[in-house]
């Protein structure tokens, strides 16, 4: 039965195949035979994921290497691992691909089996270069390509060829793509291989335009679509094609030529079963119908377009792909805006967000249906739906409610990536429910994306009674989790932002907020800024008539311009001085937009809520114009502190009655010598102090450790690792000058630490976000510092040397950051905003 099932499966009569399969497995169960048994699971695996039910996959894969590792059948679990990391890529879950990929990867290893670990550094690649991480993909690609070429397979090295290129066209090194594309054509030149012919064209077309050349890129489209026509092969990639013509014709503002190619490649993917394409391109048509409504009809076509909006939201709503529909509806809502109808236009914008609340992942081929998304500017659509319905309220003279939508969107990021985090779990009155509540999450992110897996393809054999089965068990996890996370957020409300998101008052905010301190957040409107502030005796708003996109260009500007040497160093002589003084002309422009408007109500201590919009801005190092002409910064007025959302003004940290263990630990690499001095130095201040420096600075010996004040510093490496937190760098305690990377969250094993500075050693312009403080903070840290950019060694020296000076005299750790940063202001080598502004405090007070 099952040899028959194995012949069925070849030949790709998948539901006889399945059903012979399912038989067996009882057969296999009663005799406790290991190895059928794993390989029956591994076929219903690779016919689930055929099916579209890529949980279900997913689960028969892990059955299977449970099996694998009873029968020590290591050849099998090398193997199952790959596959577990194909339905996890499938998933949408990168950074669980890549830890599966690098368990198969060590396996083959083991093996000495080197065309095994090509395809699985090349599936490593695919994992990093999906999650972000270019370079790590870079590397896995080039690794794949230099054995692949040693076999002489040419079909296989264009491929990696092609995927070495999209890097670099992603990295904006286009000369050298052009480069690996043409090699890879070189390769295929007398192969008969039109679909891969095609892709490469493709990416050539996109080389190009990303260069301006519109008529070279858009005859490599046009090539490529007919050569797929032609051979009837790869009709994906002709869909695809389709759009990027449709794409080239728009920009051109040929709007009605665009049009056409839209509806072409919407009919092409109905054809084909991709109601995902189908949708965005009968979308992107209604755009072009948009675009060629005159000034002076715009109000009079608002039926129309919402009409047509509202058909095409349909279409997503069939394919159970709610990004793509909440993108819909928030366009009807900019329409009804335009009309000045704000009542149905909130109503519309209330429905996308409603949709992007409850989704936790959804369904999505990267390389047929990402292109949509980026052309549309989802990602910073989405952003803004929030802050759009939060204007309107305002006109509305509902700021209590537009305050409460801010909140929500600023908390739902951060909800979103930590899904992926693993987070011990260290109340003890809640253990059991937090892991029920985390695995209700865990399982609703992979019944969601199953379900929108299974409605995104048109099948004529889509098992309805599963698809019945999956919306029952998403509605019930649904609610059991709602129920669940109100539970557990009134006993300890740090544990939020790991669960559904739950709801916070006003009032609550405000009872939160310690005396003494006032609470700023944002909101870009459209047309206006409008600045909420609260403390625990006032609430008001204040706003001034400014354009969004006018505010965010000059804040990208004065961020763009920190980081410029001649601004900082005035390197350029001369030629620098207009730089210079447009950095100090926005510095006191933003100040005055920003701040000015409260500066009345500046109490002891300013804490500013750090939405999506501005994380990583340095408001406290904005100039505020006095009357007698001085300036001042910010941080010279008040002190100035950051927090991730009001909802974590809540959170329970601890604290102690006097600072006085201190643990530092760095350059696990001993490479970087000023590192060890400065972190030595802290005994100047703290005889006790426990420095792990070098061959010491490992995670065994930061384990055991119980501090009250946490450094580190060292080299925090971003989306490497099993979460986009990313990893630490570490010795690996055995040899001198060797380094290994602990995932950081991690941190959140160790006891609650009052106090962690994390100071990063990494390149120019990266550094740690507020995400980084967040897991922190959880974990009940009070204050948390760090460096959103790496300026130099010398202001971090001389930040932890004035930080530890402040500390040990007694001043409390908000109180010590800020008049470190006083010192360093008064420095002349470190004065510039560029090297003191990179310290940002994620705490109150």
């Amino acid at each position: 039965m099952f040899e028959r099932a194995v012949v069925l499966y070849n030949e790709n009569s998948y539901r006889q195949a399945e059903t012979l399969f399912v038989q067996s497995l009882t057969v296999f169960e009663q005799q406790s035979e290991t190895r059928p048994l794993a390989e029956a699971h591994r076929y219903l695996g690779q016919i689930s994921l055929v099916d579209g039910k890529l949980y279900t996959g997913l689960q028969h894969f892990q059955t299977s290497l449970r099996y694998a590792r009873e029968g020590r059948d290591f050849r099998s679990e090398m193997a199952l691992h790959a596959l577990i990391g194909d339905a996890e890529l499938y998933l949408g879950r990168t950074y669980e691909a890549g830890a599966s990929y690098r368990s198969a990867r060590q396996l083959g290893s083991a093996f000495n089996d080197l065309g095994f670990k090509a395809e699985v550094e090349r599936k490593l690649a695919r994992a990093a270069f999906l999650s972000g991480n270019n370079e790590e993909a870079l590397l896995g690609y080039q690794s794949a390509l230099s054995y692949i070429q040693s076999t002489g397979n040419n079909a296989e090295a264009a491929a990696l060829l092609a995927s070495v290129g999209e890097v670099y066209n992603r990295q904006g090194r286009f000369s050298e793509a052009l480069n690996s594309f043409a090699q890879a054509r070189t390769l295929i030149d007398r192969l008969d291989l039109p679909g891969l012919d095609a892709r490469l064209r493709m990416n050539l077309g996109l080389s190009l335009k990303y260069q301006g050349n519109l008529n070279d890129a858009l005859q490599q489209f046009r090539d490529a679509a007919n050569l797929l026509r032609t051979r009837r092969v790869d009709r994906d990639y002709e869909v695809l094609l389709l759009f990027h013509i449709g794409t080239v014709y728009f920009e051109s503002q040929r709007i009605a030529d665009a049009k056409q190619f839209f509806e072409e490649g919407s009919e092409l993917a109905g054809s084909l079963g991709d109601r995902i394409a189908e949708a965005y391109q009968r979308l992107l048509a209604v755009q072009c119908d948009v675009a060629s409504i005159p000034a002076a009809q715009r109000v009079s076509s608002v039926d129309r377009v919402v009409a047509a909006y509202e058909q095409t939201a349909g279409l997503f709503r069939e394919a159970d792909h709610r990004t793509g529909e909440a993108f819909c509806y928030a366009q009807q809502a900019k329409m009804y805006v335009s009309a000045g109808n704000a009542e149905q236009a909130q109503r519309k914008f209330r429905a996308a967000i409603r949709l992007e609340e409850t989704t936790l992942r959804e369904f999505l081929r990267p390389e047929f249906h990402a292109a949509y998304q980026s052309f549309l500017r989802i990602t910073k659509e989405r952003r803004e739906w929030s802050a759009d319905l939060a204007g309107l309220l305002m006109q509305m003279n509902k700021p209590d409610e537009a305050l409460l939508v801010l909140d929500r969107a600023s908390s739902k990021p951060l909800f979103e990536s930590f899904q992926d985090v693993q987070v011990p779990i260290r109340h003890p009155g809640l253990k059991t429910e937090m892991a029920l509540a985390r695995s209700h999450v865990s399982e609703l992110n992979l019944l969601q994306t199953e379900l929108s897996s299974l409605r995104a393809y048109q099948r004529s054999d889509r098992d309805e009674d599963h698809i019945a089965s999956l919306q029952s068990r998403i509605d019930r996890l649904r609610g059991d989790l709602g129920a669940l996370a109100n539970r557990v957020v009134s006993v300890h409300p740090n544990y939020e932002p790991l669960l559904q998101l739950t709801s916070l008052s006003l009032q609550e905010a405000r009872q939160a907020t310690p005396r003494g301190t006032l609470v700023v957040r944002f909101l870009a409107a459209q047309e206006q800024l409008h600045i909420f502030a609260l403390s625990r005796n006032r609430f008001e708003v204040k706003s001034t008539v400014l354009q969004r996109e006018k505010l965010m260009s000059m804040v990208e500007e004065y961020q763009r311009l920190m980081q410029d040497p001649s601004v900082y160093t005035g390197t350029g002589g001369e030629e620098s001085v207009p730089a210079m003084t447009r950095f100090a002309t926005l510095s006191s422009q933003l100040y005055d937009y920003f701040l000015r408007p409260v500066d009345g109500f500046l109490e002891r201590n300013l804490v500013i809520i750090m939405s999506p919009e501005f994380e990583h801005f340095p408001f406290h190092t904005l100039e505020r114009q006095e009357r007698d002409g001085g300036v001042k910064y910010l941080v010279e007025i008040t002190s100035v502190d950051y927090l991730p959302s009001l909802a974590s003004l809540r959170f329970k940290t601890a604290n102690v009655p006097r600072l006085t263990n201190i643990v530092a630990l760095g350059n696990p690499t001993g490479k970087n010598w000023s590192i060890d001095y400065e972190l030595r130095d802290i005994r100047s201040f703290f005889k006790d102090a426990r420095i792990l420096i070098s061959l010491e600075a490992s995670w065994e010996n930061l384990v055991p450790t119980r501090a009250d004040v946490l450094q580190l510093s060292t080299e925090f490496s971003l989306h490497a690792g099993s979460s986009f937190l990313g990893s630490i760098a570490v010795s690996d305690a055995k040899t001198s000058g060797e380094a290994i990377q602990v995932p950081f969250e991690k941190l959140s094993e160790l006891p609650a630490i009052p106090v962690v500075l994390l100071s990063n050693q990494v390149g120019q312009g990266v550094g740690l976000s507020m995400a980084h403080a967040m897991l922190l903070r959880i974990n009940g840290t009070s204050d948390v510092f760090l460096n959103a950019w790496h300026a130099d060694r010398k202001s971090s020296k001389f930040f932890s040397e004035f930080f530890y000076t402040h500390l040990s005299n007694g001043l409390a750790p908000g109180d010590a950051y800020r008049q470190a940063l006083l010192n360093l202001i008064r420095i002349r080598e470190v004065n510039h905003p560029h090297s003191w502004g990179q310290f940002f405090h994620f705490g109150v007070g």
